[in-house]
């Protein structure tokens, strides 16, 4: 061991250059000529880093020259730059003296996926939805004018991201208020998946007229190397660039916003990236700086699949039989919500002609790439627009097809007042597969799922469901679909049970408004609640209660709106005590819903008593897995049996 200490203490850092970054002024304390050097180790840092710990990994590697480049050029201990989602801040978070936080990145009490500003001064905001960095660097462009030395503002967002609405509402904004800032368009032709749409091959259009940029500026060099004429045609060329551009992409669309439009320029050329920023810096208004860039840089499998490495698992250290002493054996795990829910979907797509899938960008992320290719016509990637990709449900619905429309639970939030105008107020047959419902570890409080059953619940036509298994999320999606008017089931990133509670002969018919009994309790005893994926540890909390000779009753809720509303009223004067659980907000969801109910019940005595276990009025951190997002807050088997335990004592358990 010594002797290996010894070789590396000879062998000096391993990455000298990024090891004495402590903050923005060291990057500026380095030569011109030492950036790409420091680009160089960035890169490898984050190959070896985030392929050890887990993260984003694919869109880091693109943005690290442009990043070095725009701390080498702006200070930003007063200037200010806000990141577009922010999984690509990795770089940044390297420039501004956390690369110590990256052994623990993503981990629970580590350092956030994202930028945070609890975490570092150098970032501004907490975000990770796509499309807002223009809108939030506009308002601090328009605090800093009114500054007697204002400070510069700079929004980084990407290509598919600019497909957002709010993007373009933010453009169309800022060129008419004319405020100073430049936002950096970081161009890789991805966002996850491919980007899509118009946009998309205009920008292409664009990245294909770079030939004609390189003639006009080596022409420009010849005439300017004119004696006595040269310098005087300089506003002619510039002229002549702009009709050169507009004859190859007519009616620029970021110039008729009012928006000044530079570029397209190379993304990894660090030092081009420096002069070109530094020119910039000094225009007035607001500056489109297109920038191009390529997903995955430095990785081996980034030119072909840049898809595969937008984000990584952490690397494996045993084989996965394998435990650490001392703990416990790891739990079969069956297939992932995800897999079950597309694979439903493909079996009723191939039977009623009339499904069709919809997503927001999102096709590997919801399971439906292998729809994508086996029902090509009746597949839907609308780009970030959870707005339009609702809406355009909607309209396929009034048209007499069956729309499902697959978007994790958090994103949805963004499509909210189409979901109550457009879908729910319509009364339209559109089915909502909330992907990611609950707490989803690593990327934390910007994607937890927690918040879609009280925004949807108060919708009048609504219908709300949740399965607890695989096979629930086949009849429930065939119910949903089945059924003639709005709908959502909402399903977890964690995986389905391996071991089924019943054979599907012996399960209830998915009706609408049905719960299923899976245990039965004891008459003034506890009976548990649960929704969704929470089923599984409720059964497990009630067999190893079970084994202390305490019967405690477990019943699948399967719908939150509408409940079933008659066995409930049964449960609330043959029990005790009702618990509720489920991996969502207290506060307006299921168990509100159940509260509700309680209090509608005929007054009188012996109603039993309704506790409400889910998440807490907080917003929660990123932690290492779900599942330790789930026992924070109790709602694992063990933080279950202790509120059946204080049920039995009478005593309140948090």
């Amino acid at each position: 061991m010594t002797e290996t200490r010894d070789a590396k203490a000879e062998a000096g850092p391993r990455y000298p250059l990024l090891e004495g970054i402590r903050g923005p002024a060291d990057v500026h304390a380095l030569s011109r000529e030492q950036l790409p050097a420091l680009c160089d180790e960035m890169r490898a840092f984050l190959l070896d880093s985030v392929q050890r710990t887990g993260g984003h990994l694919g869109s880091n590697l693109g943005i690290v020259e442009l990043t070095t480049a725009l701390h080498r050029v702006y200070d930003f201990e007063r200037d200010r730059v806000i990141f577009d989602v922010s999984h690509q801040c990795y770089p940044h978070k390297l420039l501004t003296g956390r690369m110590e936080g990256f052994e623990q990145l993503r981990r629970t009490g580590g350092m956030c996926g994202f930028t945070n500003p609890e975490e570092s001064r150098y970032d501004m905001f907490h975000t990770g939805h796509a499309g807002t960095s223009i809108s939030l660097g506009m308002g601090m462009a328009v605090a800093a004018g009114r500054e007697a030395d204002p400070r510069s503002v700079v929004s980084v967002v990407g290509d598919a991201s600019l497909g957002a609405g709010v993007a373009f509402e933010a453009l169309n904004h800022a060129g008419a208020a004319g405020a100073k800032m430049l936002v950096v368009l970081n161009d890789n032709e991805w966002s996850i998946s491919q980007s899509v749409g118009a946009l998309s091959r205009y920008l292409s259009r664009i990245r294909s007229m770079r030939f004609v940029q390189r003639a006009g500026q080596e022409t420009k060099s010849l005439i300017q190397a004119i004696p006595l004429i040269g310098p005087k045609v300089d506003k002619t060329l510039d002229d002549l660039g702009e009709v050169m551009r507009h004859m190859v992409v007519p009616g620029h669309i970021f110039e008729e916003l009012g928006v000044r439009y530079v570029g397209p320029v190379d993304g990894h050329d660090v030092q081009g990236l420096v002069e070109t920023l530094a020119r910039v810096k000094e225009l007035e208004g607001v500056v489109v700086l297109h920038v191009l860039t390529e997903k995955g840089k430095g990785h081996p499998d980034g030119p072909n699949h840049p898809e595969r490495v937008h984000a990584v698992k952490p690397r494996k250290v045993a084989p996965p039989d394998k435990t650490e002493a001392g703990d416990a054996p790891a739990k079969p795990q069956g297939v992932a919500f995800t897999k079950a829910f597309a694979t439903s979907l493909e079996d009723l797509a191939q039977r009623d002609v009339r499904v069709h899938a919809i997503t927001a960008a999102m096709p590997s992320g919801t399971g439906l790439v292998e729809f994508s290719e086996r029902f090509p016509s009746r597949f839907h990637d609308t780009g970030i627009t959870e707005q339009h990709a609702v809406a355009f449900s909607a309209g396929l619905a009034k048209a007499g097809l069956r729309p499902v429309v697959a978007i994790y639970s958090t994103f949805l939030q963004r499509g909210y007042d189409q979901v109550f105008q457009e879908v729910a107020l319509q009364n339209l047959p559109v089915t909502f597969a909330l992907d990611r419902a609950g707490p989803v570890g690593q990327d934390g409080a910007t994607h937890n799922g927690v918040f879609d059953l009280a925004y949807m619940r108060t919708l009048p036509n609504m219908v709300l469901a949740s399965p607890r298994d695989a096979t629930d999320v086949r009849r429930m999606l065939d119910a949903m679909v089945a059924h003639d008017g709005p709908a959502a089931l909402r399903f977890p990133r964690p995986n389905c049970p391996a071991h089924e509670s019943l054979p599907e002969a012996e399960r209830r018919p998915m009706t609408p408004g049905t719960a299923e009994v899976l245990r039965e309790g004891r008459e003034g005893g506890v009976v548990l609640w649960a929704l969704g994926h929470l089923v599984g540890p409720a059964l497990e909390a009630a067999d190893a209660l079970a084994a202390e000779g305490v019967a405690v009753g477990v019943v699948d809720a399967r719908f939150v709106k509408p409940l079933d509303e008659e066995l409930l009223a049964r449960h609330l004067r043959h029990y005790g005590t009702l618990v509720t659980l489920e991996a969502h907000q207290r506060m307006g969801g299921f168990g509100s819903a159940v509260l509700e109910s309680a209090a509608r019940q005929p007054e009188g005595e012996g109603l039993a008593r309704v506790r409400v276990a889910g998440v807490p009025d907080r917003y929660l951190d990123h932690m290492t897995s779900p599942d330790e997002q789930l026992a924070e807050c109790g709602l694992d088997r063990a933080g279950i049996e202790r509120l059946v335990r204080s049920a039995l004592s009478g005593s309140r358990v948090s």
